[in-house]
């Protein structure tokens, strides 16, 4: 399978975790979600789970920190009025520091990274990434393998006893000003410092040729739900 490997570094990142408000913790691997709304920003308009045949990635990081963030509320009383300040709450919220994410996508994608249309993030507007590398690679499916910095499904996580961090997260929004969850599933998130052994992949893992890392295969008919 031809794929294009697009390595994007930034300082922080930060893909909070969804049941956590008053103190934000941060995913070690970024939802599905993120990487839509990443390949969104590159081509300059809204990318669903239906524009794309497969995609892979996985994420690692150098350290994590927790800094202090205040957190301001406003209302609008009316349409016509100006918002007005309401409240102001100071937070911790973790982040990841120097990530690296490495999205393997189809070579047809390769152009919109050179040329991205609007800002890359890793997860805030703070969080802002660069494209590091891209590179031409080939992805050879396999049967087992070695995992570190991916989102198993929860599949995948029950078959092979791997340990990991349950999370329900979203595989992507609509584009309407109301966001809603094109799907929600349950995954095992691996960390990048903690790799696992996945002995039975039924299809789902893939092997990049040249650098030899066992990735996640995320199919079109899968993210869809259609499978």
């Amino acid at each position: 399978m031809d794929a294009v490997r697009v390595t994007l570094v930034a300082y922080t990142a930060s893909f909070r975790v969804p049941a956590f408000v008053e103190h934000q913790l941060t995913l070690t691997v970024p939802p599905l979600s993120t990487v839509f709304g990443l390949l969104s920003a590159a081509v300059g308009r809204w990318v669903l789970p239906g524009g794309v045949k497969w995609l892979a990635y996985r994420c690692d990081y150098e350290g994590k920190a927790t800094d202090l963030e205040a957190i301001y509320t406003v209302e609008r009383p009316k349409p016509d009025h100006s918002p007005r300040f309401v409240t102001r709450n100071v937070i911790q919220r973790e982040f990841l520091v120097y990530p690296r994410l490495t999205l393997y996508l189809p070579a047809a994608l390769e152009s919109v990274f050179r040329r991205p249309h609007y800002h890359l993030l890793l997860g805030r507007t703070q969080d802002v990434a660069s494209v590091m590398c891209i590179e031409r690679t080939e992805l050879h499916p396999v049967s087992s393998g070695e995992v570190s910095g991916v989102l198993l499904p929860w599949e995948l996580v029950a078959r092979n006893n791997v340990p990991a961090w349950i999370q329900n997260l979203p595989i992507a929004f609509t584009d309407e000003p109301q966001r809603r969850p094109v799907r929600m599933h349950l995954f095992g998130i691996v960390d990048a410092n903690r790799p696992a052994e996945v002995q039975d992949g039924d299809g789902w893992l893939a092997r990049d040729v040249q650098e030899g890392t066992t990735l996640v295969l995320y199919r079109k008919e899968w993210m869809l739900g259609s499978e």
